[in-house]
């Protein structure tokens, strides 16, 4: 039983360890993916101003600093009497990605 003692301890120290959680304080921006599911352009919004155009059927990533955010995509064409209009408020995460998706 002497003999696994050390074991033990050594098993408890690096379990222990291995759950302690991290904090980066550099980590103070976060990503987000920006897809439209259209065939349609459309115009990118955050907290009202324009930030992009993105395509039809595509994507792009945004590094934001953390925080809360306004956002609002804008059909670009192929509508007939008006442009469809989507805005959500996200949230961002230093170190994290997020995503919307529209319209």
């Amino acid at each position: 039983m002497k003999r696994l003692m050390p074991l033990f301890l050594a098993l408890f120290v690096l379990s222990a360890l291995g759950c302690e959680k991290e904090e980066n304080p550099d980590c103070l921006t976060g990503f987000v993916r920006f897809t439209n599911n259209s065939s349609n352009p459309y115009e990118l919004y955050i907290n009202n101003q324009y930030e992009t155009q993105i395509r039809g059927n595509s994507s792009m990533n945004l590094s934001l600093d953390q925080g809360s955010y306004q956002v609002k995509a804008v059909q670009v064409s192929g509508y007939l009497i008006y442009p469809t209009v989507k805005t959500a408020t996200i949230n961002v995460f230093g170190c994290q990605e997020g995503q919307w998706v529209f319209p």
